[in-house]
């Protein structure tokens, strides 16, 4: 079934189901790997089967709010500005800190389908997990739906594009009015930006840091000799906050800079 003829309305994994079937996946490739069989593929749709763990809350709050977005939404306009999805004409900014929560980045692929004939789209389909959660596993694009290039439809860009693509939802944290924030993205330049950012997490998960990134949201880009000034997202890493106390965040230069350098053997 191709991305045109399938607009039957879904409704879309919960969290709880997401991370239930990332889990199971996880034990199911360990008991692959014990008995030297490889596992068998399982399709996506079985996150849908997986048992609902989730508190009588959280069915109540996903029942009303099923969206994966954590506090207000935001994007990258095309104009080349980090902005709230609920008021996109005022750039947020540029000297607002924001603390990462890293450990609630949610990652995965995601599948927008098209309008039906009344005009209404159906949720997008997700297979996404909790990145740092000790069980998940990361969906290989071989294992979804949608594996013959000839079917797939035509992208906003004017040419042929794989329905699916991976998305990156980023928590942020307001340091001076706690609000809450997801950055999502689906673009290239951002799915790089959050990785980038993310990497730096993973640095200092090595070296023994118990505290999370402090970030400002400033536009970057680059020269393209075909279409030339391409606005970017990015990160601008400023200091770190104690993951107990994100509202006291560290944002000196020395908070930043004292990184012991490890002994290398």
């Amino acid at each position: 079934m191709t991305a045109k003829t399938q607009t039957a309305k879904r409704t879309p994994p919960t969290p709880g189901q997401v991370i239930a079937e990332q889990r199971r996946q996880a034990a199911g490739q360990t008991a692959a790997r014990k008995a030297a069989v490889p596992a068998p593929v399982k399709a996506p749709a079985a996150a849908m089967a997986t048992p609902d763990t989730r508190t009588e809350a959280e069915k109540w709050n996903d029942e009303l709010a099923p969206s994966l977005i954590v506090g207000r939404l935001i994007k990258f306009s095309k104009a080349g500005e980090f902005v709230f999805a609920d008021d996109d004409e005022t750039p947020i900014d540029e000297n607002t800190n924001f603390v990462v929560l890293a450990d609630q980045t949610l990652a995965g692929w995601i599948k927008f389908f098209p309008p039906d004939a009344n005009g209404n789209r159906p949720p997008p389909e997700r297979v996404m997990g909790l990145l740092y959660d000790k069980n998940f596993v990361k969906p290989e694009r071989e294992q979804l739906s949608d594996n013959d290039a000839s079917q797939w439809p035509v992208g906003l860009s004017g040419k042929v594009e794989d329905p699916w693509k991976k998305q990156q939802c980023l928590v942020l944290q307001n340091t001076t009015t706690q609000e809450l924030a997801t950055f999502v993205t689906v673009s290239k330049t951002g799915n790089r930006a959050a990785s980038s950012l993310l990497k730096h997490y993973d640095r200092m998960l090595r070296m023994g840091k118990d505290a999370l990134p402090v970030v400002r949201l400033r536009p970057g880009g680059y020269n393209d000799p075909q279409f030339g000034w391409v606005a970017t997202p990015m990160f601008a890493i400023v200091g770190r906050a104690p993951r107990d106390s994100a509202a006291k965040p560290d944002t000196s230069v020395a908070a930043d800079l004292n990184d012991e350098i490890p002994h290398l053997h």
